[in-house]
């Protein structure tokens, strides 16, 4: 009996490092990286162009990469299976004025499609709305050279 006892339970250790190393082991994440244009449509339907230049985080952190956008950027993470990336953004204005850092964004995007959307909270008055107007803007990216 005291022999049966330890073979369970010598069987039960391994079957516990076996389960303990299956759940350590993670593949590899999706990723992006190199020259992308990012196209954002507003929920009017008026579209803007971006150029996004990305790389993985110099760190090496498991689903990270750093995007570099005109004169900002910011690290995007895996989250949930999607990109997710907090930023101050830009505005574009219909009469052509053009506004830097003036929104908070929240952009979420699907690794595999490329495909997403940008909450953009408005920080002060512009473009003829009042500071903390929000808006969901539709984005998608294509790799360029």
């Amino acid at each position: 009996m005291a022999t049966a006892a330890r073979a369970f339970a010598a069987t039960a250790m391994f079957a516990g490092l076996a389960v303990g190393a299956a759940s350590t082991a993670r593949a590899d994440p999706p990723t992006m990286n190199g020259n992308y244009t990012e196209t954002s449509t507003s929920p009017s339907g008026r579209s803007t162009t971006t150029d996004w230049t990305v790389q993985a985080c110099s760190d090496g952190s498991y689903g990270c990469i750093y995007v570099k956008t005109g004169a900002g950027g910011g690290q995007a993470h895996l989250i949930d299976g999607q990109w997710v990336m907090d930023t101050m953004g830009n505005l574009l204005c219909p009469d052509g004025t053009f506004l830097q850092y003036v929104t908070n964004a929240h952009i979420t995007w699907d690794p595999n499609t490329l495909a997403g959307t940008s909450q953009i909270t408005y920080m002060v008055p512009a473009c003829g709305q009042p500071a903390g107007y929000t808006q969901t803007n539709q984005i998608s990216f294509k790799q360029s050279s």
